[in-house]
C-alpha cells in the first residue's frame, strides 16, 4: 500500500465507490476495518483517494463489501457502446507491474473485457478464489504466459487462447524475464 500525494481521478472514483458501498451496507469505517484487517485510518485515506491500494487490499475490501473489485472501479456514468483507446479506464492494482485496462464501457453488465499487461516479476497474478462461478476466455496478444487449470499447465504464446471456468484457474505467470499482454473476457464480471 502506497500513499499518493496527488490523487488521480481513478483513485478518487474508486474511493467514492468504496465509501458509497460501505454506507449502503450501513457499515462504519471501524466495521470495515474489523472485516478486512486494515486500519480505519488507511480505509479513510482510501475513500478520500489518498491511498493507492494493492490488489490484495482491494480483494479484502470488495469481499467485506460483498461486491467485486471491477464493480468498485466502475466509473462509467454514461454507457456508450464505443470505448476509445485513449479513454480506457486503467487499474494499477499492485506495487508490481500489473496493469489492467477495461475495454468494455461499463462494469455492471453480464460480461467484462479487460486487457492485462504483466511481467515475470509479478509472479502468479491470480489472487485467491473468485467470489462466484465464472467463465473466462483469454487471448495472448504479446509474449508468453503459463496458465494452470485444475493442476494442468498450459503454455500459451502470442495468438493462443484458452477458455475455462474460473474455479479451475490456479495461476497465470509469465515465464522467463519477459512481459506479456493478454485480453480476457469474464462473465459474470467478478475479479
Amino acid at each position: 500500500m502506497t500513499e499518493t500525494s496527488e490523487p488521480d481521478d481513478e483513485v478518487l472514483r474508486l474511493g467514492a465507490h468504496i465509501k458509497a458501498r460501505r454506507i449502503e451496507l450501513n457499515l462504519s469505517l471501524r466495521d470495515l476495518a474489523a472485516a478486512t484487517g486494515l486500519s480505519a485510518t488507511f480505509l479513510s485515506n482510501l475513500e478520500r483517494g489518498q491511498a493507492n491500494p494493492t490488489l490484495d487490499t482491494l480483494r479484502k475490501v470488495s469481499t467485506a463489501l460483498k461486491t467485486s473489485i471491477l464493480y468498485m472501479a466502475d466509473n462509467a456514468r454514461e454507457a456508450r457502446p464505443v470505448v476509445r483507446h485513449h479513454q480506457r479506464r486503467r487499474l494499477n492494482l499492485s506495487e508490481g507491474h500489473i496493469r489492467y485496462e477495461i475495454l468494455t464501457p461499463t462494469l455492471n453488465k453480464k460480461m467484462v473485457l479487460f486487457q492485462a499487461r504483466v511481467t515475470a516479476e509479478d509472479g502468479n497474478v491470480v489472487v485467491g478464489p473468485l467470489a462466484e462461478p465464472t467463465e473466462e476466455c483469454l487471448v495472448v496478444l504479446s509474449g508468453r504466459i503459463n496458465i494452470v487449470l485444475s493442476g494442468v499447465l498450459y503454455e500459451l504464446e502470442c495468438g493462443d487462447s484458452v477458455y475455462f471456468e474460473g474455479r479451475n484457474l490456479e495461476s497465470i505467470t509469465v515465464p522467463g524475464e519477459g512481459e506479456a499482454t493478454y485480453i480476457s473476457a469474464i462473465t459474470p464480471p467478478v475479479f
